[in-house]
């Protein structure tokens, strides 16, 4: 995920370790971010924020208010797709060496690990970098053969490109919308990365440095109706059933 630059973890939001084994690295994990750690009896009355760094037996995670009564939402161990089906799997192609930008939660970056990618992941928002850590950490530990091809880099992804070279960069920006209600709600991954991170203020200029440091290709994650990044028409698009994947052409070799 790609937020503004000048964008830290929220005032508002708190670190929660809802198991006591965690208490210890819950308790770090706060001080690194300068963030309260907060009581799990507090959190249910209503204390911490709209969105909380949740550390429970499963691993770190986000979430919401208690009153919300959602589920946390974390990182996700990768999964395999199929390789001829996948529209991702697809728009990325035969190369094996892909630069996620904006790497977020890592779902994507996941399932291209496990089909056999080598990834890295680029994340700037303190908090989500340090789930993704936590998550790598744990899926390493546990002999997950897709976690090894996974590298995370904690920070700005403009300066990352501006001085990285990958067969494929891939963007996911974060696409404007509400935070409070409605359709956000039913999806509760993205409504507290929103919540966490908020819009993307930089994803044109993502775009140009992308381009620029992709060797073969740039795939852009966009929702299906929605327009092109930057106003930019792609050379190719593969359209799935509720996003599509936009392709452009390196920088260098753009007609």
């Amino acid at each position: 995920m790609s937020a503004d630059p000048a964008t830290q973890v929220p005032s508002r939001v708190a670190v929660v370790a809802a198991d006591p084994a965690r208490e210890a690295a819950a308790g770090e994990l706060a001080r690194r971010l300068g963030l309260p750690l907060l009581a799990v009896d507090a959190w249910r009355a209503g204390a911490g924020g709209p969105v909380v760094l949740w550390w429970d037996a499963e691993g770190l995670a986000l979430r919401g208010t208690a009153a919300s009564r959602a589920r946390p939402v974390r990182p996700l161990p990768p999964a395999a797709a199929r390789a001829g089906r996948d529209p991702l799997l697809r728009a990325v192609g035969r190369w094996t060496d892909v630069l996620d930008a904006t790497a977020g939660l890592g779902g994507d970056a996941g399932t291209l690990a496990a089909a056999g990618r080598e990834v890295t992941l680029v994340e700037r928002q303190p908090a989500l970098a340090a789930m993704l850590a936590e998550a790598l950490r744990r899926w390493r530990a546990d002999g997950v053969a897709a976690a090894a091809r996974m590298r995370l880099v904690a920070g700005d992804a403009r300066d990352f490109l501006a001085a990285a070279a990958a067969d494929v960069v891939f963007l996911d920006p974060m696409y404007p919308g509400p935070t409070g209600g409605g359709r956000a709600r039913k999806a509760e991954g993205p409504h507290l990365l929103r919540l966490l991170a908020g819009d993307d203020g930089d994803q044109d200029e993502l775009l140009g440095l992308a381009r620029a440091a992709a060797r073969h290709r740039v795939v852009v994650k966009r929702p299906l109706h929605a327009p092109p990044l930057a106003g930019r028409s792609p050379n190719g698009a593969l359209p799935g059933r509720t996003v599509r994947y936009d392709l452009y052409a390196p920088e260098e070799v753009d007609p």
